[in-house]
This record gives C-alpha cells, structure tokens and sequence, in this order.
C-alpha cells in the first residue's frame, strides 16, 4: 500500500477507549504497516515520554481521557521545542466548545472520531496527504469564515 506521508514513521495516540484504539491501530496499520505506534492511555503518561524528549512524528489525543487532553495540550504547547509538535485532537466529542478550546490551546485539527474503520481509513489516507511540515497551515485551513471547523473527509 502506498505510504501517504513518507515522514511518517512514528505516531502516538493518547487514548484511553481500548476500542478507540483497537480501531485506530487497525486504520493505522492498513495505511501504514511500518509505522510505530504508541498506545497511551493517559496524560501522565503521554506527558512522561515527552519529558523524555520523546516525540512523535505525530500526536492524536482524546480529550475525555484522565489528566485530560487539554490539560496536556496546554502542557505541550508550553513547553519549549514542541510548539511545532502537531497534534490532532482526535475526540467523541461533537461541542463546539470542545473543538474551539482545542484549537484556542493549540491543536491543528480537530478530528471527531469516525464510527466505521472504513471512515476511519479514508479520513486518515486523506489527513496524511495534508503537510505536516507545516501544520499551523492545516489549522488555518480549519478556520472558515471566522469560524473553527472541524476536519471531514470532503469528497
């Protein structure tokens, strides 16, 4: 299969749904078969390995998971050094509030989880292929008529 972001080759997920990330692993791995995948399911943890200067090519973090994913968007963003870190919130959550928080703090695209693994799989192909090396570009992108909006498969 073709690799759709040649960069890629490490991504996290901050999640704490076992299913979420059973189905996240299973759209990953068909669209990369040798990426690197972290599991993580909770803040504290996502926010040791940073500690360890550990980073991923790219993050996707659930909000609704302990030490929840604002609290360690806000911590991401300010650290030194992971400003440029891209992040993807990637929630159940459907309020706006949720998503306009979510980029206020930080994130360059909120993803709200498909249902199906096949959207799941096209939803991701089509992310990978916007670019990473600027991804404060994908966030202004997600603001439309002076709105946050979130990411959707446009077809």
């Amino acid at each position: 299969m073709t690799n759709y972001f040649p960069g890629i080759r490490n991504i996290w997920l901050a999640d704490d749904d076992p299913d979420d990330c059973e189905l996240f692993s299973s759209a990953i791995y068909e669209i990369l078969p040798s990426v690197q995948l972290q599991l993580l399911s909770n803040g504290n943890e996502l926010l040791q390995l940073l500690d360890r200067n550990l980073l991923p090519d790219i993050l996707f973090l659930d909000l609704n998971m302990p030490n929840n994913g604002l609290d360690c968007l806000k911590e991401i963003r300010d650290v030194r050094g992971l400003k440029k870190l891209p992040v993807v919130v990637f929630s159940c959550s459907l309020n706006p509030q949720d998503m306009y928080a979510s980029y206020g703090f930080g994130a360059n695209l909120y993803y709200p989880k498909p249902t199906s693994l096949s959207a799941l799989i096209n939803g991701l192909k089509d992310l990978f292929q916007m670019n990473w090396d600027d991804p404060y570009t994908i966030t202004s992108n997600h603001y439309v008529n002076n709105s946050f909006i979130p990411y959707s498969l446009k077809r």
